[in-house]
Formats: C-alpha cells, sequence, structure tokens
C-alpha cells in the first residue's frame, strides 16, 4: 500500500465532495493532512469525521477564497502550523449562477476559482521547494474546454453566462499548470492539473 507517512499536504475546499474524499484517503495513507474550508461549523465536523475514518492526524483552517486577504491569512496559518508542504491541492471552487462581486470587487467565480489558488501556490511556493519532492495538484475540469475569454472583458461585465464563466476559470486553472510547471523543472516540484 501507498504511504504518506512523514509528508504534509494542504486540500482547499475539503469539507464535501472531491476535497474531502481527497483529504480522507491521503489521511487513510498517513499524511497529515491540513483540510480548509469556509464553513467553521462544517470544517469542524468534517475533521471531527475524517479523523475518525482515517485514524490520521487531521487539522482545520478557514477561510474564504472570495477574499484575498483570507487567502493570505491562510498562508499564513499553514506556515504557522508546518515548516514543509509536500503537497498542495487546489480543489476550492464552484460557479455562480448570477454575477457577483467577492469582498475585493472582483467577479466571485474568477476570484475563487482562479485568483485564490493562484495567489494561495505563490505565498507557498518556497515552503513546496524546500519540502521536494513536492505537488502540486489543481482541480480543473473539461468545462475548460469551452472556456474561452475576452483580455478586455476578463471579468464578464458585458455578458455573463454561469457555465462559461466557469469553464474560463478552469482554462486559467489549466494554463497556469502548463505555465508553473515549466517554471518549476528541476526544482523537484511536480503540477499537475486533473478533470474529476
Amino acid at each position: 500500500m501507498l504511504t504518506m507517512r512523514g509528508k504534509t499536504v494542504l486540500v482547499t475546499g475539503a469539507t464535501s465532495g472531491i476535497g474531502r474524499i481527497t483529504a480522507l484517503a491521503l489521511a487513510g495513507m498517513g499524511a497529515r493532512v491540513l483540510v480548509h474550508g469556509r464553513n467553521p461549523a462544517k470544517l469542524e465536523a468534517t475533521v471531527a469525521e475524517l479523523r475518525a475514518g482515517s485514524g490520521g492526524e487531521v487539522e482545520g483552517l478557514v477561510a474564504d477564497f472570495a477574499s484575498l486577504a483570507d487567502v493570505r491569512r491562510l498562508a499564513a496559518l499553514v506556515r504557522a502550523r508546518t515548516d514543509r508542504l509536500h503537497v498542495l491541492v487546489n480543489n476550492a471552487g464552484g460557479a455562480v449562477m448570477e454575477r457577483t462581486l467577492s469582498q475585493d470587487g472582483i467577479e466571485r467565480t474568477l476570484a475563487v476559482n482562479h485568483l485564490a489558488p493562484f495567489l494561495l501556490t505563490n505565498l507557498l511556493l518556497d515552503l513546496l521547494k524546500g519540502s521536494a519532492p513536492a505537488r502540486i495538484v489543481n482541480v480543473a475540469s473539461e468545462a475548460h474546454r469551452g472556456g474561452r475569454f475576452s483580455f478586455d472583458d476578463l471579468q464578464n461585465e458585458r455578458r455573463y453566462r454561469a457555465f462559461q464563466v466557469y469553464g474560463q476559470t478552469k482554462l486559467q486553472n489549466v494554463m497556469f499548470t502548463y505555465e508553473l510547471a515549466r517554471r518549476l523543472t528541476g526544482t523537484g516540484v511536480t503540477v499537475t492539473a486533473v478533470h474529476p
């Protein structure tokens, strides 16, 4: 059986779905898993469930990805809890049916699905490099194939269609993955985009 003993992992958006299952599997392999969620009560329940289901070391970290200040605070919390990070799973995301703005005045789907993981990754990059071999996994989507965006309307102010905007942000995730992988060649940090 594959072991992750001695490895520290951060999984964003880990209170449900793919993030929760990923965190459970990694904890079951012996990893120390830092799980992120935006709802404190839901996060607390998830941490208890993951600990009981895996017997592993699981810790919760609260942050709202619609706030870049919260993303910065999350990175600081990770640094305060560990000096090693072997895996970063950028899973948090979603789609907003009607155009709304984040706390920073950014279209919410763009803020949560792309800008937040982009910022978090960059804030933790030296920690990942120092823990190499390390891995960054960006949860994208086949929806990226329909993603089109205009540089003169990145926040979709003129036309907002939820699924197209979602695909646009997933295309940005894929593009970020390819460029980051190129920049990290030879560092021992692998970067991958996955379609769940």
